[in-house]
């Protein structure tokens, strides 16, 4: 079975997250893997860090820039 295409995402592109603890936030990609990304959102915890996690690609929406 041929592994399945993903989309080439850049540093700084837009995603939303569709599974997990940050379910529909959306977040910047600051970099992209074989099989998952590392991103960064916009909210800032209680400590003022922004979090950061890594999504497989079945776990994230490209959000389209206009």
């Amino acid at each position: 079975m041929p592994e399945q295409e993903e989309p080439l995402l850049n540093s700084g592109d837009t995603v939303k997250v569709t599974a997990g603890e940050f379910k529909g936030k959306q977040a910047k990609v600051i970099s992209a893997y074989n099989n998952s990304i590392s991103v960064e959102f916009d909210i800032r915890l209680e400590d003022g860090t922004k979090p950061r996690t890594v999504l497989k690609h079945s776990e994230y929406d490209v959000i389209e820039e206009k």
